[in-house]
């Protein structure tokens, strides 16, 4: 149970809503027949794309979202159904309804075994169990050295688990730098074994524990695949990206004397080096390796229909296997790594990135568009939990500033960028002139704040936003001492059709201002109209304690969203309450806007220069929210902040410090190898959309005087970006041979002879 104060629950557990609306899309998807209701107090849809999910839910799938207080679940003892007995409140009566099965939404609570853990290292927690972390440090523990990251230290989701173990790494690493490679152990890789001339191919099928097995039917295909030419064996796992899966394949390709994979499991793009790592381990090239996508392009696109799904599958596996057969080993070429790393951005995220890095021994380069460091945060004057982030920016910006190992430009741009992982060069713009860099990683940050022309702002000074309301606040006690009545109103500018993401903050912001009001004028009256209250996590108490302190929280829809006029010189604002279904008109001192975070001004110019992805909205693209949530699907440039999407500051501390740590995997290293692959454009089908050509990030393609693309195998990397974009599948990776890595290498040559 959460948000249950009865029960010493009364925070929300954050995952909840999400995991609900999954599971009964799961359920639609594979039982189309069954129907699926979900009782809810407030969608928690905090995360980036989470609202997008819950519509599609709604609308696509039919999951029906019934908003109420469960008064009692009991059995109906003449079907051993169970029924859900709700007050509703537009009938003003009880309401009954009968299901087969209730699933109930349970929230986080530490383990056992953690709580005597912590209690063993002396470590506080807080009053319901869960680890306590500063402001500024959110993954530091009250105990020097000791690290914190995932569920036991406030409920979270996947990707917000995934970019915490990455900052936990981060402050390990920044710990025990100065042992940096003192005792590495590199492990020994066996000699590629001669190919024999027959080839001798295995094929391995992944069942995702139910994400491809729920729909393929493997038996089938296992069997299918056995009886094709040159499968001298094959076999199933349940998760073949499993450890123990991974040795299991080592030790059958030596049993069975494979000398060529096939995989059929997930997408090469997530899963592949870590199947030809395993090749290498076995002793055999890792190029002569297939990877058939049996999950994203059967089971997930053909869930409905599992006959087609079965028999797709086995046409890719067959045409994986004919690849496979002509496959030949191959070899990378190597380069050396530049060692310095390029923050754009110098705003709270874009500090701690560099700072990440640049207290383990790496040189940054800092480039800031403004004539100050810290961003919008220098606008903020405090936290909900009562931190103050200006003094955090002046901390980190005279750390930054004395660093030795960090280079600032102020007022600056980066305005070109070339080169491919661990080798960029580019040029940075300012005042004085212009500065050619080399670096051999890039940290994206950066968002700013959404601008309302909504309910008078800009033509009323009655009208201002939360982040202005604040700053009031803490300038003026009396004129704050004065305030009789003030409206505030939630997802302006967010949520809707222009800008359908959540910006995360704003109920956060709301709650803390009323607070802040209340405890300086106790008889003011606050108002929030608000769509779903979103103060996740522990947030939750101060949402409960503002109801206790007497602010007045009424729901509205976007249907019918609050009307803000001036009436004869009189503020007035009307608004339908869902709750009661009744109208009310009233007459604010003040109208607080609660206005969201946006995209910063600059992404666009960023994406463009570096060929990165956007969404429809205008933020930066990781390549995959749960797996990589702080990398672009371009090899060596990373995101951290706003940039990503709305977040608070110790979430935005918290993604600086992991992007800066995947960065640090890149610019430990002394040499690293080329894919030995490159694109191949069809003349035929290349339609000239210039797709390639854009989105490239080592600017290899270019039209040719036929008008159609051409990559020239010397300068393409193949990192598979084209060939996956490509509306026309006119792009396709095939192996280098021998005379275009040599012309790669040349290539290279030339290109560090050139500076």
């Amino acid at each position: 149970m959460s948000r249950d104060a009865a029960r010493n629950r009364p925070f929300c557990s954050s995952v909840c809503c999400m995991h609900a609306a999954k599971q009964a899309v799961l359920t639609r998807s594979h039982e189309p027949e069954t129907e699926t209701t979900i009782y809810f107090l407030d969608i928690c849809a905090q995360g980036k794309g989470f609202d997008d999910y819950v519509d599609r839910a709604r609308i696509r799938h039919g999951v029906k979202y019934r908003r109420s207080m469960i008064s009692q679940v009991y059995l109906n003892p003449e079907n051993d159904n169970l029924i859900i007995e709700t007050f509703d409140h537009h009938l003003n009566c009880n309401k009954e309804e009968e299901y087969g099965l209730v699933v109930l939404s349970s929230g986080f609570k530490p383990s056992e075994d953690f709580s005597e853990l912590a209690r063993r290292l002396g470590i506080v927690t807080n009053p319901y169990g869960f680890l306590t972390t500063e402001f500024d440090e959110p993954v530091s523990t009250s105990r020097p050295g000791v690290y914190v990251c995932g569920g036991v230290e406030s409920p979270k989701d996947i990707p917000e688990t995934v970019i915490q173990a990455g900052a936990a790494a981060a402050g390990a690493s920044v710990l025990i730098s100065a042992a940096r490679n003192s005792e590495i152990i590199v492990d020994e890789i066996p000699e590629e074994k001669p190919i024999d001339s027959t080839p001798r191919v295995g094929v391995f099928v992944c069942h995702c524990g139910t994400n491809i097995a729920g729909v393929v039917d493997i038996p089938k295909v296992l069997d299918y695949a056995k009886k094709l030419p040159n499968v001298v064996f094959a076999a199933d796992f349940l998760f073949a990206c499993s450890t123990d899966t991974q040795q299991s394949i080592v030790e059958l390709i030596q049993e069975h004397r494979l000398n060529r994979v096939v995989v059929a499991a997930c997408s090469p793009k997530t899963h592949e080096p870590l199947f030809q790592d395993t090749l290498r381990e076995a002793g055999l090239n890792p190029y002569l390796f297939e990877l058939a996508n049996i999950r994203d392009q059967c089971s997930w696109v053909h869930g409905s229909d599992p006959g087609k799904a079965t028999e797709k599958s086995k046409n890719l596996i067959r045409a994986s296997v004919a690849r496979a057969i002509n496959l030949e080993p191959l070899k990378g070429s190597v380069f050396q790594v530049e060692n310095d790393g390029l923050i754009i951005g110098g705003g709270l995220a874009g500090m701690t990135a560099a700072l990440t890095i640049a207290d383990q021994g790496f040189h940054v380069h800092l480039v800031e568009k403004n004539d100050r460091l810290g961003g919008f945060a220098r606008n903020l004057t405090s936290t909900l939990e009562g931190n103050s982030p200006g003094r955090l920016i002046r901390y980190l910006e005279e750390r930054v500033t004395n660093h030795p190992k960090i280079s600032i430009y102020l007022k600056s741009r980066l305005v070109s960028h070339a080169g491919h992982l661990g080798a960029f060069n580019g040029t940075v713009q300012g005042e004085d002139g212009t500065q050619d860099v080399r670096y051999g990683t890039v940290v994206a940050t950066g968002g700013q704040p959404y601008q309302p022309d909504e309910y008078l702002y800009g033509s009323d000074e009655r009208t201002i936003t939360q982040v202005e309301f604040s700053k009031r606040l803490m300038k003026n006690p009396v004129w704050a001492s004065k305030l009789n009545r003030v409206v505030m109103i939630q997802c302006v500018g967010s949520r809707n059709q222009d800008f359908p993401y959540c910006s995360r903050v704003c109920c956060s912001a709301a709650v803390k201002n009323s607070l802040k009001l209340k405890e300086m004028n106790s008889d003011a009256q606050v108002i929030v109209l608000y769509r779903d209250l979103r103060t996740y996590g522990f947030k939750e108490l101060y949402y409960l304690k503002a109801r206790q302190n007497g602010v007045l929280f009424f729901r509205y829809i976007p249907e019918e969203k609050p009307r803000v006029h001036d009436d004869s010189g009189k503020l007035i604002v009307d608004f339908t309450d869902r709750s009661s279904h009744q109208d009310f008109s009233v007459e604010p001192d003040l109208v607080v806007l609660s206005s969201g975070i946006r995209p910063d001004e600059g992404a666009k110019q960023i994406a463009s220069l570096l060929k990165l992805p956007l969404t429809n909205e205008g933020f930066f693209l990781e390549a995959n929210v749960k797996l990589r949530p702080v990398e672009f699907a371009t090899p060596g440039i990373f995101m951290a902040g706003t940039a990503q999407s709305p977040r608070f500051i110790e979430e935005n501390i918290t993604m600086a410090k992991s992007a800066g740590q995947q960065a640090l995997k890149i610019l430990c290293k002394k040499e690293m190898t080329t894919y030995a692959a490159v694109a191949e454009v069809n003349p035929d089908q290349c339609a000239a959309c210039l797709t390639c050509f854009r989105i490239c990030p080592f600017d290899a393609p270019f039209i040719n005087e036929e008008g159609v693309s051409q990559i020239p195998p010397s300068a393409c990397m193949g990192c598979g970006i084209c060939a996956s974009e490509c509306p026309s599948r006119a792009i396709i990776l095939k192996h280098c041979t021998d005379d275009q890595i040599l012309s790669k290498i040349d290539a290279l040559l030339e290109s560090a002879l050139s500076y």
